[in-house]
């Protein structure tokens, strides 16, 4: 007699919303599809499967365990914050990863030092910048200020990106300064914060930029913050 499992029909079962079905996969199924699994609950956004999903994270099996992280990003259930916080520490960064993005996608407040604390790896600053900016909490701002000094291009228009999201004041005359940053990026998404945040002290340092940069649709980005800022002024 065969011990083999029988075979899971993971869409079916996602079709149906056999919620009960998917968490018993999750739980005891075989590696290469228990992760699966946890993406189709994570879809269905069901909070019946919001603790069977925090369970798996304790799993030796790292697809699963990001797969679990990311659906509840997605589900969006406060009780998850805790431990995606304590997959934060895990030993493989595509892990981490995907422990930000969830609480990032949460949002809630608990997460905002361990983010900052993230914002030192470099394989997951740049998602840790982002996710600090959907939280939009003030502690962040003189981290991300930091770094947009820092080396490393992209990180430095995370950072810029995620601090006009987060929309405060402290950040403009920063943002002023990477407006002159020898890399497009940098300046396109410094000139997209500016917009974001709306402080008329940036109109001039725009303007200026906008006549000399060398790339048009760097010199588009920058018009287009001059009119966002000028359309918040009237309102």
């Amino acid at each position: 007699m065969s011990n083999k499992r029988p075979e899971v029909d993971i869409e079916t079962l996602e079709a149906n919303k056999k919620i009960k079905n998917l968490i018993e996969t999750l739980i005891q199924g075989d590696d290469d599809i228990s992760w699966k699994a946890a993406q189709a609950l994570g879809r269905i956004k069901s909070k019946e499967a919001v603790m069977p999903l925090i369970e798996v994270l304790n799993y030796d099996n790292n697809d699963l365990k990001l797969n679990a992280a990311s659906s509840l990003g997605k589900i969006g259930d406060k009780r998850a914050v805790e431990p995606l916080i304590n997959l934060l520490t895990n030993e493989k960064w595509y892990v981490r990863i995907h422990a930000v993005e969830a609480l990032g996608l949460i949002s809630d407040k608990r997460a905002v030092e361990p983010l900052i604390d993230a914002l030192t790896d470099k394989r997951i600053r740049n998602e840790a910048a982002m996710a600090l900016g959907k939280i939009k909490d003030k502690r962040a701002v003189k981290h991300l200020i930091k770094a947009i000094s820092n080396q490393d291009p992209t990180f430095r228009s995370a950072a810029e990106e995620a601090l006009g999201l987060i929309g405060d004041e402290d950040a403009v005359l920063p943002l002023i300064k990477a407006l002159e940053n020898d890399d497009i990026s940098v300046r396109r998404h410094a000139a997209g914060a500016l917009a974001k945040i709306g402080d008329e002290k940036a109109l001039g340092p725009l303007k200026i930029a906008a006549l000399k940069d060398r790339r048009w649709y760097v010199r588009l980005q920058m018009d287009e913050a001059i009119t966002e800022i000028l359309s918040k002024k009237i309102e």
